[in-house]
Order: structure tokens, then sequence, then C-alpha cells
């Protein structure tokens, strides 16, 4: 989520198309947001790997994908924004409901 967010911060939002410079700079952002992306999908198969419930999986691997989609779909919109907003929030519930647990399997 840190890599998605810094990217964010990065690629920044333009109503028009930037100058080339910026565009650059935009891309340089769109790449951490793939990569945090990424991370998140992994983050999310590992947590099913090590048995947590199928919803803190779930929520833990939500920003992967419509973050991920929005900034594919359009690098210089503000739909990437309001994907992150959306579901940052789920994804930190599910992490804190691992902390709570104390990171010990839930499943048997």
């Amino acid at each position: 989520m840190v890599l998605i967010s810094y990217g964010i911060v990065r690629a920044g939002w333009h109503r028009r198309l930037p100058s080339p410079a910026v565009q650059e700079e935009s891309w340089n952002g769109s790449l951490y947001i793939f990569a945090g992306c990424a991370l998140s999908l992994a983050a999310a198969v590992w947590s099913n790997f090590r048995g947590n419930p199928v919803w803190v999986s779930v929520c833990v691997g939500l920003p992967g994908i419509p973050v991920g989609w929005a900034t594919l779909d359009d690098p210089y919109d503000l739909k990437r924004h309001l994907a992150t907003l959306i579901s940052f929030p789920l994804a930190l519930a599910g992490i804190a409901e691992v902390i709570w647990a104390g990171g010990r399997r839930q499943r048997g």
C-alpha cells in the first residue's frame, strides 16, 4: 500500500495531457503503482496460504485489482485515486485482523 500511495502522489492528476516531462514523471509513478498492485496480489496469495480467513485474503489483495485497472485504463485520470480511496480501508481492515489475531493460523 505504501508503494501504491507513493506512486499516486508521484504520478499526480491532470485535467489535460501533460507536457512530456510531466508525462515521464507520471509514468514513473505508474511503475510504483504497478509494483504495489503486484505486491498486494502476492500478499493475498500468501495470506491464503498461511491459513487466514478468505475475507482477509480478499481484502488484502483488493487494492491490486481496481487501482491497477484504473491506472492501466487511463494513467492521467482520477479513477485510480477513487479506487484507492475505496480499497485501502478494506485492506487495512484485513491487515488489522491479522495483527489482532497475533499472526497465528485462524483456519483448521
